[in-house]
């Protein structure tokens, strides 16, 4: 009642899960050819974690989902 607009300007993407191999590899992509100033070990790292994230957030969205 406060917040209409976050009713009705919002838009919600229901999309299916990916696998976190895929997530990684999207990652992957996105990431290997961007500059950044760190070691080859910590860009592989954060690319993980990267993936990691998106899989451990749609986990909770579905334990959510269910309560």
């Amino acid at each position: 009642m406060k917040f209409p607009s976050l009713i009705s300007g919002c838009t919600i993407n229901w999309l299916q899960p990916w696998p976190k191999n895929a997530l990684i590899s999207v990652a992957e992509h996105f990431i290997t050819d961007f500059p950044m100033e760190c070691t080859e070990e910590t860009k592989k790292s954060v690319i993980y974690v990267l993936g990691s994230i998106q899989d451990s957030v749609a986990g909770v969205c579905d334990e959510y989902f269910q309560r």
